[in-house]
């Protein structure tokens, strides 16, 4: 009896405090990040903490009074501490917005919700609200996420080192890497791979990555995964395979693709000559199907060599941006955005504003950040 009528004063506080402030909390949502073709776009851990980002309703335009304020944190603590699931997951998406000045206590609470609850959705909104507002004081309790048994609080962990760039995490994520069976796919393991390819300590999964890349057993998205982690970590180590994998006609074509991308990051001299020779080989092929399934190879190949100094090709990834297929324009876009072009400045300012695909727009502006060194933090 004591039970439900301390729940239902905990439900009428609840009530009163969205009432008073008028506050419409929004529901937290777990959804994986989905997948999408490799070769048309490499899934950011960014892009989908930006997702999530984005779903979050508009802080209330009411300004609140100091006491007001006061008074909210407290509800809000009490929200926390003996809520419901759904009340204490409404209650971490508000802390996202709620006055920092105001907040101290409330982020107290947040250690005991991520290590002792043992709600696996409240942990996952506790890693998402530690990461979204940067409390680096919690590192550690990130990192201790990662041995929980669920993959989803691990996946929310792994974003959270990525945005908060948790260094010392390194070993831990090499560490679930070797348990994985790399046959399969999953969004944890390629999740994994990319966050080790931002970090520095990143560069220690180097040998270990690379066995997995040349077991032909290996999942091809994954190989596709560990092509970008050798190029995000410019290490020359990887030359040989890559420019291996680049003349292999028997690979993936993504895989190649990525393998010149990779090239180009890593600054191989050496790999100029043969990227060049594929790319003339690629343009006597005849057919619209031949064409249509060599183009990515085709664009990656000039982006790769623009960014080992031949700056004359980039005519050609300008064509590319013109082209009549969505996915060619927002491929040759992406690559202008990488190898920082300013050539291609008035022509992405026009797609970024006229391209009949907001697709295309969205890729255009993205490029136009990347030129300009003003991508927002994420």
């Amino acid at each position: 009896m004591k039970k439900k009528i301390a729940s239902y004063r905990l439900t009428k506080i609840f009530v009163i405090f969205v009432f008073f402030f008028g506050i419409s909390l929004p529901t937290f949502s777990q959804k994986n990040p989905e997948k999408q073709d490799a070769v048309d776009s490499e899934k950011s851990l960014e892009d989908s903490e930006n997702k999530e980002i984005s779903k979050i309703k508009k802080p209330n335009e009411k300004k609140l009074t100091p006491e007001q304020l006061t008074k909210k944190k407290e509800i809000l603590e009490k929200i926390l501490k003996f809520g419901s699931t759904k009340e204490r997951k409404e209650a971490l998406r508000e802390l996202w917005n709620f006055p920092k000045e105001y907040s101290s206590d409330l982020y107290k609470v947040l250690p005991e919700l991520l290590n002792e609850d043992p709600d696996i959705s409240i942990k996952i909104a506790t890693i998402k609200t530690i990461s979204e507002l940067e409390l680096t004081s919690e590192n550690k309790s990130i990192i201790n996420s990662l041995s929980n048994e669920s993959d989803d609080v691990k996946e929310a962990a792994v974003y959270a080192i990525h945005k908060l760039k948790i260094d010392e995490a390194c070993t831990n994520l090499l560490d679930i890497l070797k348990s994985k069976d790399f046959s399969k796919n999953t969004n944890l393991t390629s999740s994994i791979i990319s966050t080790l390819g931002e970090l520095p300590g990143g560069k220690n999964a180097y040998q270990f990555l690379e066995a997995k890349f040349i077991d032909k057993t290996s999942n091809a998205d994954i190989r596709a995964q560990i092509v970008l982690f050798f190029g995000k970590i410019k290490d020359l180590r990887s030359e040989k395979i890559l420019l291996e994998a680049v003349e292999n006609e028997d690979e993936e074509i993504v895989i190649r693709a990525y393998s010149m991308n990779s090239l180009g990051k890593i600054n191989s001299q050496s790999s100029i000559a043969p990227l060049k020779k594929i790319l003339k080989k690629i343009k006597e092929v005849k057919g619209k199907a031949e064409i249509k399934k060599y183009s990515p190879l085709k664009i990656y190949g000039i982006s790769a060599l623009a960014l080992l100094g031949d700056k004359d090709i980039l005519k050609e990834l300008f064509v590319y941006a013109k082209d009549d297929d969505t996915n060619v324009r927002i491929r040759a876009i992406k690559q202008l955005g990488e190898i920082k072009s300013k050539e291609a400045l008035e022509l992405l300012e026009y797609k970024a504003k006229r391209d009949p695909s907001p697709k295309v727009q969205a890729a255009a502006k993205k490029a136009i950040e990347e030129i300009n060194g003003t991508t927002e933090k994420k």
